[in-house]
């Protein structure tokens, strides 16, 4: 029920009590004259009336308006037309002085209730006001475009000694150039900008922790344009559990071993060498329990032929329950070979037939130095070992050679520098089973790019690894957080705190009811820089933006923002602002003077009438 219906029924019963009070006194034997008592009964029903028109007034039609909003970067945007309407200012306007400032969209809306059509001037709404509902017309008088960076995408966690990619778009710089530099200020990797002002560059993290690496723009004269930071946050992953079954023994598998003790994988490494002799670590029984306690099961051409059928079946089974098999062919495929890959749903082509391999995204030879990081510091090093170790940290990367076999309808493991793909995994289940036929990796650390060595194997491995279930994450679902703007996390537990710098106190998330099963929230970030979000035991990074380092992309943002809700937002407030309430103070005012009268006439009632 409506508060004016609480009004008028309390009104209402007041009145009746009125009535009946004098009713009553009229039966008790004080009696009034009939014309006094129908002028008291009469006043008081008018009195009630005017009081109840004064609090609630009658509705009426709300004059026209048309409102002029300046935003930010109006200073910027085309001048305002003479016959401009009311012209009003939000608080992060450039506005110049004598404008009238308001608190946001919703305040002057509600000042100017009739508005029928809005003109926003400037780079948009921010997010405050961008709920509020709109007028029936809608008319946006942007300012130029930013010039700078206007798009950013880069990961959000990445394990130590992997390679991310970061991609961003440009605008208003043609012939531009694209440079990542590391948290050092050293570039890692350059990219031309491409017709769309688009550029990909690849970077390699290193340290465990949160870092902030720099994507900067320059022109076609090699001068700054713009600079924003790409926040990164480095995790160790959980140790991968490896087991490597090889036919022969071979340098493939001696660099393999070496690549999986530096990069953490508890590996388990088995080799036949004839006559039922075994090297390496204890034998191993391919029975369901060790292929259950096994993320990847890496095998070549030889030991998967050797398979028994109990061995392929137990293989099979796993692969549904989520290990990842992956075959390095060092040879070509034996018949048995391709039959079990055919049962295990990976059907390969191709003669096997070498061929030479190229691989791609090869930094530039200036660049190899800051990509790959400080030489590892050698004990009692002479100057022959010290220019033979920078020698190999300049190395290219040989040309490998690869077997001409192939998977149908896989999703390539590999591309080669022409973006060909290099063998072929896909999903068996919940596992996944892929083939490699790459011979000869190893001969890319014997020329001393142990970094391409290990970027091949650790993404190799980590698409077919077994999938680890991870803690539930709190989505951040607003595109870019900023500073002092509204971010709305959804998966927030109850009792969820984020601790920003050490001087300012953790804040504690409210779950919104009306989210539901989402579970959202809203969290005002007061300050740019990592935050970090606290439920239980598990703990999740979130950087913040400053404007003033990434001013083209929140320009650019505020834009896209608006446009896209002023499209699908017309209308939306026209019907409910055409009626609105009328003045009071004239019905306050006869309400007065009826009162005054009632008053008076009770007053002047004669002691005998009583």
């Amino acid at each position: 029920m409506t508060d004016s219906r609480w009004i008028s029924m309390a009104i209402v019963a007041i009145v009746l009590l009125a009535t009946l009070r004098l009713l009553l006194q009229q039966r008790r034997g004080v009696r009034l004259p009939p014309l006094r008592l129908v002028a008291l009964l009469v006043l008081q029903a008018l009195a009630g009336g005017l009081l109840l028109l004064a609090l609630v007034p009658p509705q009426h039609s709300a004059p026209r308006h048309a409102l002029t909003l300046l935003t930010a970067g109006a200073a910027q945007a085309p001048a305002l037309a003479d016959d401009a309407a009311t012209v009003f200012a939000l608080p992060e306007s450039d506005a110049r002085p004598g404008i009238a400032r308001v608190a946001d969209l919703a305040t002057a809306l509600r000042q100017h209730p009739g508005t029928e059509r809005l003109t926003l001037v400037g780079d948009g709404l921010a997010a405050r006001d961008r709920d509020t509902p709109l007028p029936a017309q809608v008319q946006l008088r942007l300012s130029p475009a930013p010039r700078g960076w206007v798009g950013l995408q880069a990961p959000a966690i990445t394990p130590p000694g992997a390679v991310f990619s970061v991609r961003a778009r440009a605008q208003g710089v043609p012939d531009g150039r694209a440079e990542l530099l590391d948290p050092a200020g050293q570039v890692v990797a350059r990219a031309a900008l491409d017709a769309r002002g688009g550029a990909r560059l690849d970077g390699v993290a290193r340290v465990v922790g949160r870092t902030l690496f720099q994507l900067r723009l320059l022109d076609a004269s090699d001068h700054r344009v713009d600079s924003i930071p790409v926040p990164l946050q480095v995790e160790a992953p959980a140790p991968v559990r490896m087991l490597m079954l090889a036919g022969a023994p071979g340098p493939e598998a001696k660099y393999l071993r070496r690549w999986a003790a530096d990069a953490g994988v508890e590996l388990q490494f088995q080799s036949s060498v004839g006559a039922g002799v075994m090297l390496g670590d204890a034998p191993v029984a391919l029975a369901p329990a060790r292929l259950a306690a096994t993320d990847v099961l890496l095998l070549d051409e030889r030991s998967l032929a050797a398979l028994g059928a109990a061995q392929r079946s137990a293989v099979q089974q796993a692969l549904r329950d989520g290990l990842g098999v992956l075959v390095r062919s060092a040879g070509p495929l034996p018949d048995t070979a391709r039959q079990t890959l055919r049962g295990w749903g990976l059907a390969v082509t191709g003669n096997g037939q070498a061929a030479a391999l190229k691989l791609a995204g090869e930094a530039q030879a200036e660049l190899l130095p800051a990509r790959r990081g400080p030489r590892a510091p050698a004990a009692a090093a002479t100057q022959w070992m010290a220019e033979a170790d920078a020698r190999s940290h300049l190395a290219e990367v040989p040309v490998l050679e690869q077997l001409a076999l192939r998977v149908a309808g896989a999703q390539p493991l590999l591309q080669d520098a022409d973006g060909a793909a290099i063998g072929g995994w896909r999903a068996s289940g919940r596992g996944r089973i892929g083939l490699l036929p790459v011979t000869d990796s190893y001969r890319a650390v014997l020329a001393g790019r142990d970094d391409r060595h290990a970027e091949l194997w650790s993404s190799v491995v980590g698409l077919v690894a077994r999938p680890v279930a991870a803690a539930p994450a709190v989505q951040v679902t607003t595109d870019t957080p900023w500073a002092g703007e509204r971010v709305v996390l959804c998966g927030v537990a109850a009792g969820t705190r984020v601790h920003g710098s050490a001087e300012a106190a953790p804040e504690t998330l409210v779950v919104d009811p009306a989210s539901g099963a989402q579970r959202c929230a809203a969290w005002w970030p007061r300050q740019a820089g990592w935050h970090e979000l606290v439920q239980g035991e598990v703990r999740q990074a979130i950087y913040v933006f400053d404007r003033a380092d990434a001013a083209a992309l929140h320009r650019q943002q505020l834009r896209d923002s608006t446009a896209l809700r002023v499209a699908g937002g017309h209308g939306q407030m026209s019907a409910a602002t055409q009626q609105v309430p009328g003045a009071r103070w004239p019905w306050l005012l006869a309400f007065v003077l009826v009162a005054g009268v009632l008053w008076w006439l009770e007053r002047r009632t004669p002691a005998t009438d009583r």
